[in-house]
């Protein structure tokens, strides 16, 4: 589905529709709330610091922003820490009141692992601006690369762990998917 520069993938609503079914708890609508003020906050960041947005895609895997034109490191590292910085905004607040628990608890999840130095997610780009400011983009890169190849092989040991001792396999699936963007990268 498109809207404007909204697209939206069947693999984002065939998520949707298993997450909302298979959720007893009212978890569901509340992740999606996280989750929207956190991509706002990406698209509110981009506005403010110049950028032109030419597509927002929702997948399976999360929201993907893409531009006209590349940000500057510095601008791009501020881009990417506004989505993780809100949501422990949001975490912060919450917590102050009650019955907010367990929006706090999400925003404060999505948050941690966002922040996660991994290529795909937003410490991943905070992580390979601040290298390329200061150590060169190809330093960067290489860093990035192993970086991520042993932290992607550690969450999905994680992930195996807690499956195998009876827990959600969420955290395997995400895992899973970021194994295979980290080992699926050009050295």
């Amino acid at each position: 589905m498109s809207f404007g520069k909204l697209r939206i993938t069947a693999s984002f609503l065939l998520l949707m529709a298993f997450l909302n079914y298979m959720d007893q708890q009212g978890i569901v609508p509340l992740s999606l709330l996280a989750c929207a003020i956190h991509e706002a906050a990406h698209v509110a960041a981009i506005r403010c610091l110049g950028g032109s947005i030419t597509l927002l895609r929702l997948t399976a895997f999360g929201a993907e922003i893409r531009l006209s034109r590349s940000l500057s490191y510095g601008r791009e590292l501020l881009a990417a820490a506004a989505g993780p910085g809100i949501n422990l905004l949001m975490c912060g607040l919450c917590c102050l009141l009650p019955g907010w628990d367990v929006f706090a608890g999400l925003n404060l999840v999505l948050a941690a692992f966002n922040l996660l130095p991994l290529e795909r997610l937003d410490g991943g780009r905070i992580t390979a601006c601040a290298l390329s400011l200061t150590a060169g983009p190809e330093a960067a890169h290489w860093t990035m690369l192993w970086l991520g190849r042993i932290l992607s092989g550690t969450v999905l040991g994680l992930g195996l762990g807690l499956v195998s001792i009876g827990g959600s396999p969420t955290l395997l699936l995400a895992a899973l998917w970021l194994a295979a963007q980290q080992w699926g990268s050009e050295g």
